[in-house]
C-alpha cells in the first residue's frame, strides 16, 4: 500500500513519452499509412504492449529473484503447506495481474492522444494478458536456472532484441522473409498482432490461429516454470 502512487507512475509516464517521440517525432516522417492506419495509431498499440509486457517481464526477473534469494521469501512460503508449483504459479499470475492494471492504465493514454481507431480496444487486454502470460512463465523458468543476478543481462538483451523483431515500431511484412518466419515464431508478435487489431478494429483470420498459439504457447511454459521452480526450491 505504500508503494502504489510508485507502482502507478512508470505506466502513466512512459507511454506519454513514448507517444511524444514515436507517435508524433517519428510519425511526423511517415507520410503515407502503415498497415492500413496512421502511423500513431499503428505505434499505440506497440507502446502498449511493449510497457505491459515489459512490466511482466520485470516482475518475474528481477522482482522473483529478490523474492527467492536476497530476501528469502520463497523460502518462508514453502515452509508452510503450499507446494512449489503453486507459489510458481501465483508468481506468475502476480505478474499477469500487474501487466493488467498497467493496459487499464495505458489505454486512456493512447486514447486521449487519438491512437485509438476502433471500439474493439475495450477487447486489447485479452491478447496482452495471453502475451504477459508467456513473458512471465518464460521469465520465472529462467529465473528458476540462474544462480547469479547479472546473467540478466544477457536474457534481458534477448527479451528486447526480441521484441524489435515482433513488429512493436514497424510491420514484420517489410522484413526479409527469413526473418518474418523467425518473428512469427516468437509468440509476442502474436500478442502484438492481436493487440493492434483490437485497437484498429482490422480483424483477419490469422488472428484466430494467432490466438491459438499465443495461448498453447504460454501454458506449456508456465507448466515448464512450475517444474522448474520445484527443482530450484526444494531438494
Amino acid at each position: 500500500m505504500r508503494l502504489w502512487k510508485m507502482e502507478l507512475a512508470a505506466p502513466l509516464i512512459e507511454p506519454v513519452f513514448m507517444i511524444f517521440a514515436f507517435g508524433w517525432g517519428v510519425g511526423s516522417l511517415v507520410a503515407s499509412r502503415v498497415a492500413g492506419v496512421s502511423y500513431l495509431a499503428f505505434v499505440g498499440a506497440g507502446i502498449l504492449c511493449f510497457a505491459v509486457i515489459s512490466r511482466a517481464m520485470f516482475e518475474t526477473t528481477y522482482g522473483s529473484y529478490f523474492r527467492m534469494v536476497y530476501q528469502s521469501t520463497f523460502d518462508a512460503i514453502l515452509a508452510t503447506p503450499v507446494e512449489a508449483e503453486s507459489l510458481a504459479f501465483a508468481e506468475i499470475m502476480w505478474a499477469t495481474t500487474k501487466a493488467f492494471v498497467d493496459v487499464l492504465l495505458i489505454l486512456p493514454v493512447l486514447f486521449i492522444f487519438g491512437a485509438i481507431e476502433s471500439a474493439w480496444a475495450l477487447l486489447a487486454p485479452l491478447p496482452l494478458l495471453a502475451g504477459s502470460l508467456f513473458v512471465a512463465a518464460t521469465s520465472l523458468g529462467v529465473t528458476a536456472h540462474i544462480r547469479d543476478i547479472d546473467s540478466y543481462n544477457l536474457y534481458i538483451s534477448l527479451f528486447f532484441s526480441a521484441l524489435f523483431l515482433c513488429g512493436v515500431w514497424y510491420p514484420v511484412d517489410v522484413m526479409p522473409m527469413w526473418l518474418q518466419a523467425v518473428a512469427w515464431a516468437i509468440p509476442l508478435t502474436s500478442a502484438v498482432d492481436l493487440a493492434r487489431a483490437t485497437l484498429t478494429g482490422h480483424f483477419i483470420q490469422r488472428h484466430i490461429w494467432e490466438g491459438l498459439y499465443l495461448i498453447l504457447v504460454s501454458l506449456i511454459l508456465t507448466e515448464w516454470a512450475m517444474h522448474s521452480l520445484r527443482r530450484r526450491m526444494v531438494v
